[in-house]
């Protein structure tokens, strides 16, 4: 156990120094290539303002990769993918921006033609990788499995994409040079449908399941798809690089979500943490802890007048448990805790403190306390287990407008002396002298 949890250990900090060595190159590179090679005098209009939205978001997704590389949130699966998505987002649009930064510069048959190729493939590579994302964070979040086939199959045609783009690129089919500027290709839409069709399928998919997954994660699969074919449009519409400037405000937005998803999920976890802290695991009632917190409150806050304070002691359990196995003692103590619910629950809250021991602090006025007698009384003397046939409790009570003058904490011991009493009077009707036992 402790060599595999180093191991993972050791390959998450792997991660984080490789990241850290991904994102120091880019960003090293795009600053000697600003500073250094980049002329402005050779490039278009289009292609300046490529340079400069490619220089953003390449600033920005930095920043959230940052986020994953110093940050815990790297250890879970999903967010290990979507990490990977930013850093593949990262290289995209440093592509793209190296792309449009020389366009003009180089000739076609030199590094330009492979920035430009690169860049293109990298759609396929984005949408592969979405698709993995996507599956494992629906997994992860709302148990839905069912897209996994299909995530693996959306996955498995944008590798093929991959290849096509590739081909259509060394052919020149999918993108030009003329005069050394690029320009899209007779066969360029083939480039985008395909990734742009698959993850199309995948968002249907996800909408299918809106009641289990939630409007707000329908909306961040839908939002990926429509910032792609929004950038992919007016790229090929005014020939300005905006496909992977779409993608990068689609990573953020993603980002944004998933974000809320983990803190949400942590809330879950801690309140989660807090009520089993707190319960009891075999009844569900609040435990001892809970009764201790509860009790502190009253040294500052008086209870009303028509507080009660009831002990309880479930009678016969030892018996039971030497007699007939610890399970047939676990049904009569279930038993009694159903018992106990159906005719103290809407009055209060009720604990079990120990093995047999429950109390239960409720606000009742005289006519009501007298209906829960009665009823506590019928509950267990008509209640029969499959284990255990019979099943008795001893109830102490003691009233706020009894005993003003007690504190809550003398009012339970008073009520500990009355229990004890009843269950003295019990075991006596029994014909059980509890003293030889």
């Amino acid at each position: 156990m402790q060599t595999e949890n180093f191991r993972k250990f050791l390959g998450h900090k792997i991660r984080r120094v490789l990241i850290a060595i991904f994102c120091v190159f880019v960003v090293v590179c795009t600053a000697f290539v600003m500073f250094h090679s980049y002329v402005p005098s050779k490039n278009n209009l289009e292609a300046l303002s490529s340079v400069c939205m490619d220089i953003i978001c390449i600033i920005i997704l930095i920043i959230l990769i940052g986020s994953f590389v110093f940050d815990n949130y790297g250890l879970y699966h999903t967010t290990r993918l979507f990490a990977g998505l930013l850093v593949a987002t990262t290289w995209a649009v440093f592509l793209d921006f190296l792309n449009w930064a020389f366009d003009g510069s180089l000739a076609v048959g030199q590094f330009n033609f492979w920035f430009t190729a690169g860049s293109l493939c990298m759609g396929a590579i984005l949408a592969g990788i979405f698709s993995l994302y996507l599956y494992s964070y629906m997994e992860e979040t709302h148990r839905l499995s069912k897209m996994r086939m299909s995530a693996l199959i959306c996955a498995g045609i944008n590798v093929v994409s991959f290849v096509i783009t590739f081909v259509l690129a060394v052919t020149g089919t999918a993108f030009t040079f003329v005069d050394g500027h690029y320009q899209i290709g007779a066969l360029y839409d083939i480039v985008t449908i395909i990734p742009v069709l698959t993850l199309i399928y995948l968002t249907g998919f996800v909408i299918r399941y809106t009641k289990k997954v939630g409007l707000h994660d329908v909306f961040a699969a839908a939002g990926y798809i429509f910032f792609m074919i929004f950038g992919a449009l007016v790229e090929a519409t005014y020939s300005i690089g905006t496909t992977y400037v779409s993608v990068a405000i689609a990573d953020v937005f993603i980002f944004v979500m998933l974000q809320n998803e983990i803190i949400t999920q942590e809330k879950r976890n801690v309140q989660k943490w807090m009520k089993q802290s707190n319960t009891d695991e075999l009844t569900g009632f609040l435990n001892r802890h809970a009764y201790e917190a509860e009790m502190r409150k009253f040294v500052e806050d008086d209870p009303s007048d028509d507080f009660v304070y009831v002990s309880m002691d479930v009678n016969g359990l030892k018996t039971v448990n030497d007699s007939f196995g610890h399970n047939a003692g676990d049904e009569l103590l279930v038993g009694a805790s159903e018992c106990m619910k159906k005719c103290f629950g809407e009055y209060g809250k009720i604990y079990r403190i120990g093995g047999d021991e429950f109390i239960a602090l409720i606000y009742a006025d005289a006519k009501t306390l007298k209906k829960i007698k009665t009823d506590i009384e019928e509950a267990t003397a008509n209640w029969h287990g499959k284990l255990v046939d019979h099943l008795a409790v001893s109830c102490g009570y003691v009233t706020r407008e009894e005993k003003k003058e007690l504190t809550v904490k003398q009012m339970a011991v008073v009520a500990d002396r009355r229990m004890y009493d009843a269950k003295a009077k019990y075991y006596k009707s029994q014909g059980v002298d509890r003293r030889k036992k």
